[in-house]
């Protein structure tokens, strides 16, 4: 039997028990049965552990570096545990306790993937990628529904095994960094050399240096992460302590000074657009006290009656800013000068 007749074949299952429907979590109209497993097929296990076995020895016939350069290989049976498959045309609210108004922690997009670990009252209780919560269990598809779904599905993809990883423009440690990957993502993977994986990320071509940072893998996507923007924000912002300060620059992957290094992380970070000078940001948003600051928020300073300099708070009484040419991006005592205004911009 072909691949193509395989991946046929699978997709015939799943339309047999699915149902796929719109945004959810219990938002969109579908029948209030119980949760359902799926109904055993005669054979199709081992059918699809055919599959499987034909797909893995062709990806490495194919790509026989990937081996020798000793990246890890597997299958999305290897990733989950207790396969669940979100079975909604948007995305699958995943919440931080099993009610309908609880906080989202993350969403699954259509057909992404989790590892159920439990369930109750309707809810199963998932881990995908970094998040753990909880599914309204209408919306997931578990047991053999579930494996015929990421049996279509399946792509080669780059599951990033670290904390963060760094994506390049370049394979090389001198190119731009074009943004942080986390735990758990997964992206499209194009192919492997010495070390780098090239990869589709947002609808560019990128690269990662993957041996022991990430797997490669026939697996389906898994959930993201919703933080706390602000958070998110200062987060992205520290990220780049240690990076060079350069006077005129926006880019802090490269060099920035104090105002083209808070731009850069506001649009990047929260997709706030702010002027380009530290005396026209200090115009922007609203003022806030010191008493009343929260991480995200801006402070400025000056030299004489000019502001001169823009710092961003991250909380604990510091403060993260493109300082000087002798120091660069580096952390501070936000009360090392004293403010003459803080801004908040974030909505």
């Amino acid at each position: 039997m072909t691949d193509k007749a395989w991946k046929v074949l699978g997709f015939a299952i799943a339309c047999g028990s699915a149902v796929w429907i719109g945004t959810a979590d219990v938002q969109a109209a579908r029948s209030e049965n119980s949760p359902k497993t799926g109904s055993p097929v005669a054979g199709i296990e081992v059918y699809m552990d055919q599959y499987q076995e034909s797909i893995k020895r062709e990806s490495t016939e194919a790509s026989a570096g990937l081996t020798q350069e000793k990246v890890r290989y597997g299958t999305f049976n290897s990733i989950f545990k207790n396969l669940g498959v979100a079975t909604v045309e948007d995305s699958l609210n995943i919440r931080k306790e099993p009610k309908n108004d609880a906080e989202i922690v993350g969403k699954l997009r259509s057909h992404a993937g989790c590892s159920v670990l439990s369930e109750k009252n309707g809810w199963y209780k998932i881990k995908s990628g970094q998040v753990t919560g909880y599914v309204s269990g209408k919306y997931l598809a578990t047991g053999q529904e579930a494996r015929a779904i990421a049996y279509y599905d399946m792509k080669l993809m780059l599951r990033v095994n670290t904390e963060t990883l760094r994506v390049r423009s370049q394979p090389n440690t001198d190119s731009e960094i074009l943004d942080r990957i986390h735990e758990g993502e997964t992206y499209r993977f194009i192919s492997y050399k010495s070390g780098w994986a090239k990869f589709d990320y947002k609808g560019q071509t990128a690269y990662a240096y993957a041996p022991e940072n990430a797997a490669i893998a026939y697996t389906i996507p898994e959930a993201e992460k919703i933080g706390d923007l602000r958070s998110q924000v200062v987060n992205y912002a520290v990220g780049f302590v240690g990076n060079p300060y350069r006077w005129g620059g926006t880019n802090p992957n490269t060099g920035a000074d104090c105002s083209g290094f808070i731009q850069y992380v506001m649009e990047h970070a929260a997709g706030v657009h702010l002027d380009r000078t530290s005396r026209q940001q200090a115009e922007e948003g609203q003022a806030v006290t010191a008493s009343g600051m929260e991480p995200g928020d801006l402070l400025f300073y000056a030299s004489g009656r000019e502001i001169d300099h823009v710092a961003m708070y991250i909380g604990k009484g510091k403060i993260v800013h493109a300082a000087n040419r002798r120091s660069g991006i580096k952390i501070s005592s936000w009360n090392y000068r004293k403010p003459v205004t803080i801004r908040s911009v974030i909505p």
